[in-house]
């Protein structure tokens, strides 16, 4: 893409304010104004007798007494952490390894990445756990590059910084497991204080990333107080390690704002949570104006009127609820909540999320951007499970449950402690179809299985060039599956990198092997696709349907348009009817991310079957004028420049998957027609093409239907005309 392009798109797409404040940002990096405001420094050159206003007892023991006998209202007393009801710890740990197991790697110096993964070595603040790359310490953040083919990965870099170890330590006398946790925690910590002074090295040049850590850090200290390794030196450590934060926080926030993500409200949370539990600060006062501005600014702009979150992503959505609802906590006990408008906001975000999750499981679709986040991860749910978010989320809004009781529930203790769970478990209430319209998701749930169909013109940055992406499930197994996300830098294979975002690692069409935008950065792509729902059907018709169109194909070179049909019958048989419309030859490639279990292939009929733990299920693929020119599964193909049929379920875990690819080639309109059913194949006939459409046959061992379709073309008001469900022998209506 030409330089020109480039500057018309981002001030197209991004805006001249955003531009404006990026390249002030750029200016202040390149004369070392940003190098001077965060000068390094050693710990002990931090002074809380500069810090804190004056009257302030400064001297370590002084400073312990008077914090530990006067400390500001928090989730749960100083030194007295929520004891976890026996019935909530006695259930099998979803979470692997589990708590117990976790704390024993602490004590081996080695920690649990991305809430799955054992460090395989002991920890080393400045190396890349997995594969050994490595950041410079002793230079200021600023003077860091972010992307440093010896540097690796950053997100592997701060992932031990985290601190999700912290939570653990915190937690662990709460589910009565007598391990020396303060001691673990203060040896990790000195460990990471004597590695990371102030504003030096990777562990500093993220303002989320210091957010985020000293969210985990206070939950653990505020635990472990009552401690005897708790000595006033440390209440002073910890003083200067908040402060430190605060002070880099509040210094550049204005680059987390020119994000337009979750950074902003990450970092409106941390200045929060300084300000609240250090209101002796100088700085206090003038830090929690900010983190509140920033913090209910960035809610407002950020959420959508339907719940749906602007970063397109279901982790970053639950980022986004943590956090906001911990801004939210701690202004409520400041005695200064915020307006309800925002805890509205909160409501409809976990709804959202309840909308998209499967039921069975509590798993939402790996959509978007993942990179293993989990700000507040408060109990022994997968990190896949979003229940323990969406009961929180849905409690701070509405002061009482959404789901019933379960392992899940340990957030609620830990944020708004025991009275939550004092009050009778609610009834089951289960997701419905629905529209999202303002984030274009769309949802149809029928019998045992659901899908999700995306259809949506962005309005805000795009992370994976997925247009009319379907995930599909049936009794909890994620069939059609979203690849996930792996690293956001991989320097030694940048075709692995681009994988996992282009349109080859989703369940939709390529046209003539290219995807629809090009990347101009590592999180930045043009055109932003478009896309929308011309019809959705819900329900009170035999056939659930919704139909979508998107087109970011439609202009040079290709001048193509492409509609999606997903259509829900009775007993968990879907249809996905997919138009390639445009003139000319061009090939089209559709794909189907399949559930990893065994299969079996069958190229003569098109056609896969799956042989999942809960039962076989049979996914058929046919065209229109003829059928796929090749068919093939693909299962973990790791060619340099072909990568296909891999999905990260967990940040920096690459699994095989099979990928069904049924590719076509031909002049358009084509139409490409998929079914989904289990138990047995579906037998799909078309009759001959009518004047005004098409009619097609499906049939299975219990039930015949007539499919009557518009012809393929841009002027069908429809793809779909009717459904007809008919009597047992009956060919055709009568």
């Amino acid at each position: 893409m030409s330089p020109w392009k480039k500057v018309y798109y981002a001030l197209r797409y991004l805006g001249l304010h955003t531009v404006w404040v990026r390249a002030g940002l750029y200016a202040a990096k390149r004369l070392g104004t940003t190098r001077r405001t965060f000068r390094t420094r050693p710990w002990e050159t931090i002074d809380l007798a500069a810090l804190t206003q004056p009257g302030t007892p400064t001297e370590a023991e002084a400073y312990a007494r008077f914090k530990s006998s006067n400390p500001p209202p928090f989730l749960f007393p100083l030194g007295q952490p929520p004891a976890v009801p026996t019935a909530m710890r006695a259930g099998a740990s979803e979470r692997q390894p589990p708590l117990g197991e976790r704390l024993q790697l602490l004590a081996e110096n080695r920690c649990v990445l991305f809430f799955h993964t054992p460090a395989p070595t002991a920890i080393d603040w400045h190396t890349n756990p997995l594969d050994g790359s490595r950041s410079r310490p002793g230079l200021v953040w600023c003077d860091l590059p972010d992307f440093l083919p010896a540097q690796g990965d950053a997100r592997m870099l701060w992932e031990p910084s985290r601190a999700t170890w912290a939570l653990d330590l915190a937690r662990a006398g709460s589910h009565g497991l007598n391990v020396p946790a303060a001691e673990l925690f203060w040896r990790w910590l000195d460990s990471w204080m004597t590695a990371s002074p102030p504003f030096t090295g990777f562990q500093w040049k993220c303002g989320q990333e210091s957010s985020v850590r000293l969210i985990a850090l206070t939950l653990a200290f505020w635990s472990l107080a009552d401690d005897p390794c708790t000595t006033p030196a440390r209440w002073v450590q910890f003083a200067r390690l908040a402060w430190a934060t605060g002070y880099r926080v509040a210094h550049h926030i204005d680059y987390a704002i020119s994000q337009k993500n979750n950074h902003a409200l990450s970092e409106a949370c941390g200045l929060l949570l300084v300000s609240h539990l250090f209101p002796e600060f100088r700085d206090a006062a003038r830090w929690n104006a900010l983190g509140r501005r920033v913090l209910a600014d960035e809610l407002r702009r950020q959420t959508y009127a339907d719940g749906s979150y602007l970063q397109h992503s279901m982790n970053y959505h639950r980022v986004m609820l943590h956090v906001s609802m911990l801004g939210l906590r701690l202004a409520e006990l400041a005695g200064r909540p915020f307006g309800r408008d925002l805890y509205d906001r909160l409501a409809r975000g976990g709804e959202f999320l309840f909308q998209m999750m499967d039921p069975q499981t509590g798993r939402l679709p790996q959509y978007g951007n993942n990179d293993g986040a989990n700000a507040l991860a408060l109990s022994e749910c997968d990190f896949n499970d979003y229940r323990p978010v969406i009961q929180a989320a849905h409690y701070l809004a509405h002061r009482r449950r959404l789901l019933p009781s379960g392992p899940w529930d340990e957030d609620l203790l830990w944020l708004f402690g025991a009275e939550p769970l004092r009050e009778p478990a609610p009834a089951p209430r289960a997701p419905v179809s629905r529209a999202f319209e303002a984030g274009g998701y769309y949802t149809l749930r029928r019998g045992e299985s659901w899908a999700m169909l995306r259809c949506h013109t962005y309005r805000d940055r795009p992370a994976h060039c997925d247009p009319l992406h379907l995930d599909l499930w049936w009794r909890g197994q994620n069939i059609l599956l979203d690849c996930g996300t792996y690293l956001y830098y991989v320097p030694e294979r940048p075709d692995v990198e681009r994988y996992f975002k282009c349109v080859a690692a989703h369940n939709t069409i390529e046209i003539d092997g290219r995807d629809s935008v090009e990347y101009v950065s590592r999180f930045l792509c043009f055109p932003w696709p478009r896309a929308r729902l011309r019809h959705f059907v819900p329900e009170g018709r035999p056939a659930m349907w919704l139909e979508g169109e998107h087109s970011t194909y439609d202009r040079k070179p290709w001048r193509v348009l492409h509609r999606r049909l997903v259509l829900a019958l009775p007993d968990d048989l879907w249809l996905i009817v997919d138009d390639v419309l445009g003139v000319g030859e061009h090939t089209a490639a559709l794909r189907w991310h399949l559930l990893d279990v065994p299969f079996e292939m069958e190229t003569h009929g098109a056609r896969v079957r799956l042989a999942t733990p809960r039962g076989e299920v049979w996914i058929s693929v046919s065209g229109r004028p003829c059928g796929p020119q090749a068919f093939s599964v693909v299962r973990g193909r790791d060619e340099p420049g072909g990568v296909q049929g891999f999905a990260a379920p967990y940040y920096a875990e690459r699994r095989p998957v099979p990928t069904l690819v049924a590719t076509f080639r031909g002049p358009l309109p084509l139409r490409i027609i998929t079914t989904l059913n289990p138990g047995e194949a579906v037998i799909l006939e078309r009759d001959a093409t009518q004047q005004e459409g098409e009619r097609w046959r499906l049939r299975t061992a219990t039930a015949r239907w007539l499919l009557e379709l518009s012809s393929p073309g841009r002027t069908a008001a429809a793809m779909l005309r009717s459904c007809t469900p008919l009597p047992a022998g009956q060919e055709s209506p009568p």
